[in-house]
């Protein structure tokens, strides 16, 4: 059964007493994936998290729901209250609206075949998203067939269909499954198709409507899901989990900007609402400053507030053919106002130097023209550290950083 409960949101408070610059939105404390939480980093400096207002969720979404009689009679009309409570805080439902962060719903149902209730532009508000669920989502079939390849099936010819002459080709796309059971073998497996949805940059969640702990359901859904995002009804935060995994796949980086995330190496770990883009043509530290305010809206040389953040622009740089040791790059830390300070997008206050520190031996050095900062290869060890530098006269490559594309910040 489903236990919905409802989700408290609430502005992240500041942790600094400066204004952010992405501070004008507030960041909501959603269900995010519980295997992968944000880590705490060091300093009173704390880097941008992806958006969380769900009124300006802009996505593609497909709804898949299992209406065998397995599903049962109460079962798929908790699961209707589960799509309405998910999509019905405040998300701007439809296409009618002059802001373009929107989201676009379309609904499928299968037992033994599919049904594509509403396509991609059927659904226009958020009246018609409840008549639409709660009509379609009333009973259960007379079919005793769950065939789960046939629904997502039909949710991937809605998602190609919606983006017919390039149709909103800059949003990102979720398919939701809600399933009784995983059955299947040859042209009724499911997994070729999943696996397809999300090789073509499609997030696939899904719901396992787990009656008697049927714990070959769950496995098998798990195979369908991308990693972390398969759940049970019987989660007790359910609606948080599924909004979280809606706001995370809202929270990505234009093409040739890598996401900032927890551990560069895993994929799927948590994800901020920063990106990195390393710039491999050599310019002086100022120089360096301007071209990354250039490179993107807002953009600005790298910070590091943690060692984590350190260790990924490493990893940025080792992974990028164009660098080779002795690794050096320049970061947007300057020596400026009598202290130590990160750069911030234009025309906002710079952050202060402060808590965490990666100086390399005998570094700083006095200052005078040295005001400029690179990380920079010490020894053997595959490890940088920072040095200050003359900010006019030593080019190297650098690393630029931007806000993500998120429910803050669209991007065309």
């Amino acid at each position: 059964m489903f236990k919905l409960v409802t989700l408290a949101l609430a502005c992240a408070a500041l942790v600094s007493s400066q204004t952010d610059w992405w501070s004008t939105d507030s960041f909501a404390t959603t269900g995010y994936p519980a295997s992968t939480p944000p880590p705490t980093p060091g300093g009173t400096n704390v880097d941008r998290e992806c958006g969380g207002d769900l009124a300006n969720l802009w996505l593609d979404v497909v709804v898949v729901v299992d209406n065998s009689k397995g599903m049962t009679a109460e079962g798929i009309t908790e699961v209707a209250a589960n799509i309405a409570t998910v999509f019905g805080n405040g998300t701007k439902i439809g296409t009618q609206y002059t802001d373009p962060r929107s989201t676009r719903l379309g609904l499928v149902t299968y037992n033994g075949q599919s049904t594509v209730v509403a396509d991609l532009n059927a659904i226009q508000s958020i009246d018609q998203l409840y008549s639409t669920v709660f009509s379609a989502l009333s009973s259960v079939s007379t079919s005793d067939d769950s065939f789960l390849a046939r629904g997502i099936g039909a949710a991937e010819m809605v998602l190609q269909q919606g983006r017919t002459n390039g149709i909103r080709s800059n949003y990102k796309r979720l398919v939701i499954v809600y399933a009784s059971a995983y059955k299947g073998e040859g042209e009724l497996d499911p997994i070729p198709v999943a696996d397809r949805l999300k090789a073509s940059g499609v997030v696939v969640s899904t719901v396992a409507f787990d009656q008697d702990g049927d714990e070959a359901l769950l496995a098998g859904l798990t195979n369908i899901a991308s990693a972390n995002y398969a759940y049970t009804s019987k989660d007790l935060n359910l609606v948080g989990e599924l909004q979280g995994v809606a706001l995370q796949t809202n929270c990505f980086c234009p093409n040739l900007w890598t996401q900032y995330k927890a551990n560069f190496d895993d994929e799927n770990s948590y994800k901020y609402g920063v990106c990195i883009r390393a710039a491999t043509i050599s310019s002086s530290w100022t120089a360096a400053k301007f071209a990354c305010q250039n490179l993107a809206k807002n953009g600005f040389l790298a910070t590091e507030y943690d060692g984590q953040k350190h260790n990924f622009l490493f990893k940025v740089a080792r992974n990028n053919t164009a660098f080779s040791a002795p690794y050096i790059y320049h970061i947007g830390l300057s020596y400026v106002n009598g202290g130590w300070n990160w750069q911030q997008p234009a025309g906002y206050a710079l952050k202060p130097l402060a808590g965490y520190a990666s100086w390399n031996p005998s570094y700083p050095k006095q200052q005078s023209t040295n005001i400029g900062v690179v990380n920079q290869q010490f020894s053997s060890d595959l490890t940088v550290g920072w040095q200050n530098i003359n900010g006019y006269s030593v080019a190297e490559y650098y690393m630029c950083e931007v806000a993500s594309c998120d429910t803050q910040n669209y991007c065309a």
